[in-house]
């Protein structure tokens, strides 16, 4: 049996979209827009969390959170809200409030604390007993027992992947990211980074074809370390494509060697290719001393044909993030048949192509509901793309690693980065989120 949310909202559009979320996370929702009701509905049914927005003309989130705690203290509550004062925040937290967010909404970690806690509940004895007969245990592949957000792990091919990586986390010098084409390794990496979390103080530095050289990445190293970094991962993308030379330095950064070698911070790797090593190996494309550096630990990336189950709630995040990044008055919901025809796509540009798909699709959309003829639509231009349109798009996405690169050898202020490209501080600051 599913665990049962109750949603309040009396934004009906936002209320679809939580309803939409919650579902896509296999979670038996009822969805109300008026206080009135869902108090009624609560005296009914046990429910395993409730989610409310905060202002609502009827009643309030925090008024309507004392009267469902009067009757079971012990429910999680989650409050969702426009915009809040910090002061309000803290006050609605220590009134019983299990988590705050604010619209528009990061997805991933929605559902991530949804689970924390009904965890939390569960272990203090705060939910209502099931009905007699019925199933105590669910499935649960999203439950990893770590932070993951790269993948919502809704498929055994990212669940797989995510307790592998995790199993490496501490590894010492190198890793290898072995995915296709589009793999979105810098979401990995965060994740990766998450693992340690205070544990030490680390910084992840991004280096590419374009970006990696050796006075660059020296003083990248260096700026790192007067920072007060302890620790700093490179991650080296795109290595098949990287000059002889490139491919040489490389090689150098994980045994701090050569020009590295009196930076003073430790140092490890994270290659990220396109390919299998031996193959690369074989055709000349990496040397022997790069073949086993990047051979002591690897990991193979699921492509997205794999993981179909992620892809609705991907496509969600996706769909927040990009209207967040347009300033869209509101986030567009997506229609149930639109999810499955995305799940059904054998997305051979694997993330990246399937972000570029909704940005397509959300650069001349002004509904509130994201339907299935506008999914066809996109994937029938996506087919007739010219070499020269997939050619620009793959130039977009390399967009980020330059600024990022910039953003660093300027201290990170988003204002000179603009100042630097002459482009608005805004589309700069969206773009290295």
């Amino acid at each position: 049996m599913s665990y049962s949310v109750l949603i309040l909202d009396d934004d009906v559009d936002f209320n679809s979209l939580l309803t939409d979320i919650f579902e896509q996370a296999d979670y038996a929702v009822t969805s109300l827009s008026n206080p009135l009701e869902a108090l009624d509905a609560f005296k009914q049914q046990p429910y395993d969390l409730v989610v409310t927005d905060h202002k609502m003309p009827e009643m309030s989130g925090a008024e309507f959170m004392k009267q469902i705690k009067q009757i079971r203290p012990g429910v999680p509550v989650i409050m969702v809200s426009g915009y809040l004062e910090n002061d309000t925040i803290r006050e609605l937290i220590s009134e019983g409030v299990g988590g705050v967010f604010l619209k528009p909404l990061n997805i991933f970690s929605l559902l991530e604390r949804t689970t924390e806690l009904i965890e939390e509940a569960q272990k203090l004895g705060g939910l209502a007993e099931k009905e007699e007969g019925a199933e105590s245990e669910r499935e649960v592949d999203a439950k990893l027992g770590f932070p993951f957000r790269s993948f919502p792990c809704k498929s055994e091919a990212s669940t797989s992947f995510a307790e592998r990586l995790y199993s490496l986390r501490n590894f010492r010098s190198t890793l290898t990211l072995i995915g296709e084409k589009g793999t979105h390794y810098r979401a990995i990496c965060d994740d990766i980074l998450g693992f340690n979390e205070g544990a030490v103080a680390e910084q992840l530095i991004f280096l590419g074809p374009a970006s990696f050289d050796g006075p660059q990445t020296v003083s990248q190293l260096q700026e790192a370390k007067a920072q007060g970094v302890e620790r700093v991962t490179c991650v080296l993308l795109d290595v098949e494509n990287m000059s002889d030379s490139q491919k040489k330095l490389a090689a150098t950064l994980p045994r701090s060697d050569g020009e590295f070698q009196a930076i003073g911070v430790a140092l490890r790797v994270i290659f990220c290719v396109s390919g299998d090593l031996d193959s690369l190996f074989d055709e000349e494309i990496i040397d022997e001393n790069l073949y086993i550096l990047m051979g002591t630990a690897e990991v193979r990336v699921p492509p997205l044909r794999e993981c179909a189950p992620d892809v609705g709630l991907m496509v969600q995040q996706m769909v927040a993030e990009i209207a967040r990044e347009k300033a869209m008055p509101a986030v567009p919901r997506v229609e149930k048949s639109a999810r499955d025809l995305f799940k059904k796509q054998s997305w051979s540009g694997n993330f990246e192509e399937l972000r570029s798909t909704i940005g397509k699709i959300l650069d001349s959309f002004s509904g509130d509901l994201l339907t299935v003829n506008l999914v066809k639509s996109a994937l029938q231009s996506n087919e007739a793309a010219s070499p020269r349109a997939r050619f620009e798009s793959h130039l977009s996405s390399q967009q980020v690693d330059l600024l990022r690169a910039v953003a660093i050898l300027l201290g990170g202020e988003r204002a000179k980065v603009a100042s630097f490209f002459a482009a608005d501080v805004n589309k700069v600051a969206a773009k290295l989120q």
